[in-house]
């Protein structure tokens, strides 16, 4: 999986979008995702899936995580190494090949997932799980539908699914990981559509 459209506007994203939350809620989401994963014994490891320009992936760094980017985006990746020079970044997609989720704590899936087709979301997420240790925690986020199902929807880069947040947590039970809990936004002056963060944990 390549991601052409992000890579033509990376630069244009990282100057539009230098913060990586755009609502307090959003940060309290991934932060309450992080202390959730620093509870773990070590020092935890997190993957963060569509790192983009690795803004999270520094946010997790900064509250003492250890943090894997993977992007398909050969351009989002460039900036992201020249930004944050301590945060090891891999060319990849959702499928996290090559990855060893073996020994990772959590994973975050932030707005990315919501570019894989919805009849590709149930095998990957089997597939995470059957990788992850018991008891790995994973933070999915995306835009929400309030209809029950999955909708397509005119995102401006790639094309975009959005998910009713039941239908997503339903998906994941399927896939063996089960709900700890879920916050859903509204739409505002600066977000269309509603929005969800589903934290879950591998049975």
């Amino acid at each position: 999986m390549t991601q052409p459209g992000y890579d033509a506007l990376a630069a244009t994203y990282e100057e539009t979008f230098p913060d990586p939350f755009y609502s307090p809620l959003e940060r309290r989401a991934v932060d309450a995702f992080a202390d959730a994963v620093g509870e773990r014994d070590g020092v935890p490891r997190v993957i963060d899936v569509g790192c983009g320009t690795g803004n999270t992936a520094r946010h997790l760094s900064e509250r003492g995580l250890t943090v894997d980017g993977v992007d398909p985006s050969v351009e989002m990746l460039a900036i992201a190494r020249n930004k944050h020079a301590g945060i090891t970044f891999h060319d990849g997609d959702h499928r996290l090949a090559g990855v060893d989720l073996g020994t990772v704590d959590g994973v975050l899936a932030r707005f990315s997932l919501i570019h894989v087709r919805p009849e590709e979301i149930p095998p990957v997420l089997a597939d995470w799980r059957r990788r992850l240790p018991a008891g790995a925690l994973l933070l999915v986020a995306g835009q929400a539908n309030d209809e029950a199902g999955v909708v397509e929807f005119d995102h401006a880069v790639a094309p975009a699914w959005r998910w009713h947040p039941d239908s997503m947590a339903a998906t994941l039970a399927a896939a063996g990981f089960a709900e700890v809990w879920r916050t859903v936004s509204r739409p505002d002056a600066t977000h269309r559509f509603p929005e969800y963060h589903l934290l879950a944990r591998a049975d």
